[in-house]
């Protein structure tokens, strides 16, 4: 005997897929909240994963990673922008990130940088500095500072 079955097209399957999956997300959005799907899509904290590259930064080495690189830091507390490991480290310990002994960063404190500091530098050299919780660069021989 030939019998003759007609299967389900790949497009047909696909969609049942999709189909379960949406109504999973809505059960899951009505019975748990859909603030918790939202920290699943968006984390609303990423000082776990700062605090990783910052310690990778530390341990290889990598001065620009560790002084230079600028991150956004978000906790339950404070969302912070523009800030190095280096600043953290100085500024924020409650996070985390110690300092790095293999790495010298050079940068000044903003209460010792003066007027005066770039009298016995070339123009052009560049001065890094601590403000607050960010790291900033005046260059000398320039009015402007980033």
């Amino acid at each position: 005997m030939n019998k003759k079955a007609q299967g389900l097209s790949v497009q047909t399957i696909i969609l049942i897929i999709l189909g379960i999956v949406v109504l999973v997300v809505l059960i899951v959005g009505f019975t748990m909240g859909w603030g918790n799907i939202k920290d699943w899509i968006i984390p609303s904290n990423n000082v776990n994963a700062i605090v990783d590259q910052c310690n990778i930064a530390c341990g290889t080495g990598q001065k620009y990673d560790y002084c230079f690189a600028p991150k956004e830091l978000k906790s339950e507390d404070e969302k912070l922008e523009g800030v190095t490991c280096y600043s953290l480290a100085e500024k924020r310990s409650i996070y985390g990130i110690g300092a790095c002994p293999a790495v010298d960063c050079g940068i000044l404190d903003a209460k010792t940088l003066a007027e005066d500091s770039c009298d016995d530098k070339d123009e052009g050299t560049e001065l890094w500095y601590l403000d607050g919780v960010s790291v900033n660069k005046i260059v000398c021989g320039e009015e402007a500072s980033e």
